[in-house]
């Protein structure tokens, strides 16, 4: 076992460093007075009885009580112990001022005093209670505040508070009562109890303000703390008030309320996962995979920590879920970039199903997908990866039996299953060589390929034979477990986003960015996000894929070189572009976007410093909710597309109605830009991201010298569809041919024709297939003279960047922001107006017969390209993006 202290099957993770503490010798206790007059009595004999061992300084603070025997008592108890009490009489200000009053005394004269209790007059301590909290501060320096458990008396109650103290939980409920020995140095940092607090919960937010100044409290099994509990009291006003006031300490402590820090607490202190990799026989405690398991341990202490947890005790973490894989599987995920996906869905899926699996398969080269499926009741799980709702693995090695032959699910199970590339497949190989062995030898016995359900059925099988068993139908505790939350500890980073699971994901102190898209295939937007991200890993941020929508993405070697994970949202009722009762300016506002569960979402994000928006549609509708979380965001833009009267709609116009929500406008050309200013988008928020050639050239262009006389040489490369101009690309195609234009056309792309009709014969006979890799797109370039681009509509397109690299020469309609790299008559031509076919063809005419001029645009075209590149068009959008 290494990483990890393992007492009596008790995790024990690091304790933060200890810092230097003198002994505690003197002891000052703080008793504030209001309205307690005759209790207040039963406190000061409780506090002047302590002793044994240290001195004991009592500073009796009457909070202008309206009492006159508050006032009586307070001096006779003050004037009998001159040398042991000091009395203070201050205007009433409320419990957290009288206590600050005192602490302040003491601070000023008690100089000896190292540790201060605070004391409520109708409480009492028991003999040596202060003493041996005392001690349990000397023998823990890192301790800054020792807090009991509960034992009321009144109305009876014993409530233990025991076992690690955990901030995580502290944030949901009150751990600490303000009846702690707390050290001197939290109260010389500048921590006191906040005045604005006088509903109630100051002692909870006093604790809260010094855990997150880095001091930590500690439990004392038996302190010697009474609290005296009535049916009314100002405790019951504040739970009736609890929400509002619990409101105001999530605002001011808004940092430690955040998704990422709550989970950077659950990895620290109750770490989620027991990862059984059972080829190892061994268990990884862990939270986020990137950060490795906290804790590593034998089946034997797992067992022991499981039980130990079962036992009636709320002092224990034990990892709520119990994932059961193999170490092949769990590397297969890492390399893939879908670890933390797996986990979070397999989560997930557990809300709905008893059971989650996730299954491996092999697809097709340079693709990955994902398919979501619940298998019934009975069903076989032959899974690679298996975990089981916590109520029901409790349930399962709780049983007295279990079929070890069985791969059933009890219950409905929802399985995951995931097609990646076969390089991430080395699990398969085995199963591959025992089905190919069967074909030839059908009557030899060979054991069935490995399951995760029969190695979860194996575990549950040695822990119902646990010798530990019959302890846990036995109380071993006499108070009542109050830290419910102990074991729901992986609820607590859930609330903020309402999700199912908290993304398993912590910071790491680099800059994470997140490109969100609703699929992945060669279009443009995807090779804008691409080159941005490999431009942003360049200059020391880390992107990350989320896919919106799609079930199936191209993962070419590029793309899982840029991004070092992949996450797919699997949200049924998310749409991009779903359907939607509101407009804003002509474009649909998806329903999903204004009143869908945004939960699930939210969360897979909510752990990102920014995540950009790469037309993700509806994912707009939960920006806002990520500011609030500090996560930057940022919206792509790349065009105004048009309605089909013209109108233009779209994703620039979906983005101006959540304007509010977005920290950065990255439009593709300052031609963009200019228009979301003049749109209402504040300057400010404008970084233009100019596009570059998406591919960078291997070497040096080469282009083919054409022969005298030859045919001019014309290339459309794109999708062949209403959008890019089909109908003039075909009547230029033709036009040209009837007037005898010497031209040699290549058309690569793929139809996309409207209404589903096919091309013509002669241009389908004409028609390549599709390129992406970039040395085929160089290539196809370098033999072309001319790129034809007759569009509707555009933003910048990269086509045309790529051709101009290439020296090939532009002609292309004036429309988006073509017009700020194609000058007419300089590098290119423009067609404006409407006789767009005429142009083109005139055109093509005077360049097929004019090689000079054909030389002079095709040099300057090359030339403007010089230079132009991601790394320079995203460094004002770094400048931005990284912390000051």
């Amino acid at each position: 076992m290494s990483d990890m202290g393992l007492r009596e099957g008790v995790i024990r993770l690091a304790a933060p460093a200890g810092r230097g503490a003198r002994p505690v010798r003197a002891v000052a206790v703080v008793i504030p007075v209001f309205r307690h007059s005759v209790l207040l009595a039963e406190a000061v004999e409780s506090a002047l009885e302590q002793g044994h061992g240290i001195a004991v300084r009592i500073v009796i603070v009457n909070d202008g009580c309206p009492h006159r025997e508050t006032e009586a008592v307070c001096r006779a108890y003050a004037e009998a112990w001159p040398e042991r009490i000091r009395y203070v009489r201050k205007p009433n200000g409320g419990l957290s001022d009288a206590r600050n009053a005192g602490i302040r005394h003491v601070l000023a004269e008690v100089p000896d005093a190292e540790a201060i209790y605070m004391m409520d007059a109708d409480n009492r301590l028991r003999p040596g209670a202060l003493a041996r909290a005392a001690a349990e501060l000397d023998a823990h320096p890192q301790a800054d505040w020792i807090y009991p458990n509960i034992d009321m008396f009144g109305l009876t109650w014993a409530g233990d508070y025991g076992g690690d103290y955990s901030l995580l939980l502290h944030s949901r409920m009150n751990l600490c009562e303000a009846g702690s020995l707390i050290r001197r140095r939290v109260f010389e940092a500048g921590v006191f109890f906040d005045t604005e607090f006088r509903q109630g919960f100051e002692d909870w937010e006093f604790f809260l303000q010094a855990a997150e100044r880095g001091f930590r409290g500690r439990n004392i099994e038996n302190f010697g703390f009474l609290y005296r509990k009535r049916g009314e009291s100002m405790l019951a006003e504040s739970e009736r008030d609890a929400a509002v006031i619990r409101g105001e300490m999530e605002r001011k402590h808004r940092s430690l309320f955040q998704p990422k820090r709550l989970v950077d607490l659950e990895q620290a202190e109750a770490p989620r996962f027991a990862l059984y990799l059972s080829d190892r026989d061994e268990v990884l405690v862990m939270l986020d995979p990137a950060k490795g398991p906290v804790a590593r341990m034998t089946p034997e202490e797992f067992e022991a920590c499981w039980w130990r947890g079962q036992m009636g005790s709320s002092r224990f973490h034990v990892p709520p879920f119990l994932v059961v894989t193999r170490s092949a599987v769990l590397e297969a995920l890492q390399a893939a970039g879908l670890v933390h996906f797996a986990l979070w869905f397999l989560e997930r899926r557990l809300a709905d199903c008893g059971l989650a699996g996730l299954v491996l398969e092999q697809g097709k080269a340079d693709r990955l997908g994902v398919e979501v499926e619940t298998m019934p009741e009975g069903s076989r799980l032959r899974v690679d990866m298996v975990t089981a709702r916590p109520s029901l693995q409790r349930d399962l090695f709780r049983r007295t039996a279990v079929d070890g032959s069985a791969e059933t699910s009890i219950g409905p199970a929802g399985i995951l299953r995931l097609e990646v590339p076969g390089a991430f497949m080395p699990v398969k190989r085995l199963e591959g060589f025992i089905a190919h062995l069967r074909r030839f030898l059908p009557d030899v016995a060979i054991a069935s390929p490995w399951s995760a359900a029969k190695a979860l059925i194996a575990l549950a099988q040695r822990m119902q034979r646990s010798p530990y068993r019959a302890a846990a139908d036995l109380r071993w505790e006499w108070r009542h477990p109050d830290i419910g939350w102990r074991a729901r500890s992986h609820e607590v980073a859930r609330i903020p986003t309402g999700g199912k699971a908290a993304f398993p994901r912590g910071t790491d102190g680099r800059f994470h960015v997140g490109f969100l898209l609703p699929l992945v295939e060669f279009g443009g937007v995807e090779r804008v996000a691409l080159n941005v991200a490999a431009a942003l890993k360049a200059a020391g941020l880390v992107p990350h894929l989320f896919v919106l929508d799609a079930p199936e993405i191209q993962f070419g070697t590029e793309w899982r070189e840029v991004f070092e994970s992949v996450t797919f949202l699997c949200d049924p009722a998310f749409a991009t572009w779903g359907p939607g009762e509101t407009l804003f300016d002509g474009t649909v506002i998806s329903d999903w976007a204004r009143w869908g569960d945004h939960g699930d979402a939210l969360a897979m994000l909510a752990w990102l410093d920014a995540a950009l928006n790469f037309h993700g549609g509806a994912i707009s509708g939960l920006m806002g909710k990520l500011r609030r979380f500090g996560v930057k965001t940022g919206l792509s833009l790349h065009l105004n597309d048009l309605s089909p009267f013209g109108r233009p709609v779209g994703n620039t116009y979906l983005g101006l109605a959540y304007e509010h929500a977005y920290d950065l406008y990255l439009p593709c050309s300052h031609q963009l830009g200019g228009w979301c200013h003049a749109m209402g988008v504040p300057e400010e928020k404008i970084v233009v991201v100019p596009n570059a050639p998406s591919f960078a050239l291997s070497a040096p262009v080469s282009r083919p010298v054409r022969a005298a006389g030859a045919p001019l040489r014309v290339i459309y490369l794109g999708r062949l569809d209403g959008q890019k101009g089909l109908d003039r690309l075909i009547a230029t195609l033709r036009r040209a041919r009837v007037e005898g234009v010497p031209l040699r056309w290549r058309l690569i792309g793929k139809a996309v024709t409207d209404g589903g009709g096919a091309l013509p014969e002669d241009v389908a006979a004409m028609l390549e297939p599709p390129l992406h890799a970039g040395e085929a797109l160089a290539k196809a370039l370098a033999e072309a003279d001319v790129f034809f681009l007759p569009s509707y509509f555009e933003g910048l397109p990269l086509t045309v960047l790529e051709a101009m690299r290439s020296g090939v020469v532009p002609i292309a309609t004036d429309v988006g922001a073509v017009a700020e790299v194609l000058r007419d008559g300089e590098n290119g031509v423009l067609l404006r107006g409407e006789d767009v076919v005429g142009q083109a063809v005139e055109a093509l005419q005077r360049l097929a017969g004019d090689a000079a001029l054909l030389a002079r645009l095709s040099a300057r075209a090359q030339a403007d390209m010089v230079g132009r590149d991601w790394a320079a068009a995203v460094a004002p959008l770094v400048a931005r993006l990284s912390p000051r």
